[in-house]
């Protein structure tokens, strides 16, 4: 087993149970990889690079999905409680946005100071 082959699995699979089965070897073979600090930071990287891909995306998506919510919510052919569920949807997903938006503004001014304080 190839340190490519277990990370390949770790990613896919989740677990190291299910990774080891997957790749035909133990679960110690596995978490001794993950022991091993180079290829910890490899397998972060790669793990990293598919969330950063995964959510990408999604992203691109975005736009879309909250179209095809505005064409349920406007369409007035649709049953009411549809038309609600389009719009607890839009209402719901809008302000965890704008949450996040202003605790990333706020992080960003406190990274901000304390980096001018350093």
């Amino acid at each position: 087993m190839n340190n490519e082959q277990i990370m390949a699995a770790l990613i896919a699979c989740g677990s190291v149970r299910a990774a080891a089965k997957a790749v035909g070897c133990s679960e110690t073979t596995i978490r001794s990889r993950l022991n091993d600090p180079d290829f910890r930071k490899e397998y972060e990287t790669a793990k990293g690079a598919v969330l950063t891909e995964a959510c990408d995306a999604l992203g691109a998506r975005l736009t879309h999905a909250v179209d095809v919510l505005v064409e349920v919510l406007d369409n007035t052919e649709n049953a009411a409680t549809v038309r609600v569920s389009a719009a607890d949807s839009l209402l719901r997903h809008g302000l965890r946005y704008i949450e996040m938006g202003n605790i990333l503004l706020r992080l960003d001014a406190l990274e901000q100071r304390t980096n001018g304080e350093g």
